[in-house]
């Protein structure tokens, strides 16, 4: 009879410890300010990955440089604290590591001009780390708009895009979308205007630093205005491109 009890309580005991060792091993998430969700896995760090790796114990976290509810920061992981104990490079990945642990995305910015413009993170990051540009350029988490002329000065992503570390702002098709205008004439047939085809021979700034705002050219320029040197005219002139004046069908579609 005393086995019996003493059986069950010890059953009882191992269940109770059991229990609370799972619940201990769940992840963790940690909201930073402005990185991200950070998700901690117990059970990825406590596995043994082969024969010679050393098998990780809870003391080897919970120490006096991991403490509970308190918040660490990066410079003091650096300095060895919290996940710095072993992210150094040498136990495990460097901190420097980020995406590791912080989630990177594209972000898309709404730029009315021009359309949506797309920053991929995992472009970027095939051949630069986040401190490339964190925090020397960027903050993380959002910033204050930078517009093309403070880019041209060395803003934003200009400290980079300069035509030598990385192609130039001047290549604006490398990241805001282009596609072909149609204009309805009546009378004398639809015209489309090919971006892609003008292009191959000029820049943007050709044209849309002198002719056409970026948000477009809403008034409507009629042929003797062109051939004054207005809108097409300025380049569709004999000299720099065939003439308005004639050659009515390259443009026009009868």
């Amino acid at each position: 009879m005393r086995v019996r009890w003493t059986t069950y309580i010890l059953a009882m005991l191992f269940g109770s410890f059991t229990l609370a060792y799972s619940m201990e091993l769940k992840d963790k998430t940690f909201n930073t300010e402005k990185a991200g969700k950070v998700v901690f896995s117990h059970s990825s760090h406590l596995k043994k990955k082969n024969a010679r790796t050393a098998n990780v114990g809870c003391k080897s976290c919970h120490n006096s440089n991991l403490k509970e509810n308190v918040r660490y920061t990066m410079a003091d992981m650096d300095k060895g604290k919290s996940c710095g104990m072993c992210h150094n490079g040498a136990k495990a990945f460097a901190l420097s590591g980020c995406t590791s642990c912080h989630k990177v995305r594209q972000i898309t910015y709404n730029v009315k001009e021009t359309g949506p413009t797309t920053f991929s993170h995992s472009v970027h990051l095939k051949t630069m780390q986040c401190s490339s540009c964190h925090n020397a350029i960027f903050k993380p988490g959002p910033n204050k708009r930078v517009n093309m002329a403070e880019m041209e000065k060395g803003k934003s992503c200009g400290a980079c895009h300069d035509g030598k570390k990385s192609f130039a702002l001047s290549k604006c098709t490398r990241c805001h979308p282009v596609k072909d205008r149609s204009y309805k004439i009546a009378g004398a047939g639809n015209v489309e205007f090919s971006h892609v085809f003008h292009l191959d021979a000029y820049g943007c700034k050709d044209c849309h630093a002198h002719l056409y705002s970026h948000r477009g050219h809403k008034k409507a320029v009629t042929m003797a205005e062109m051939e004054k040197g207005k809108s097409c005219g300025a380049c569709h002139d004999s000299k720099t491109a065939f003439t308005v004046k004639e050659n009515c069908d390259r443009c026009h579609k009868v």
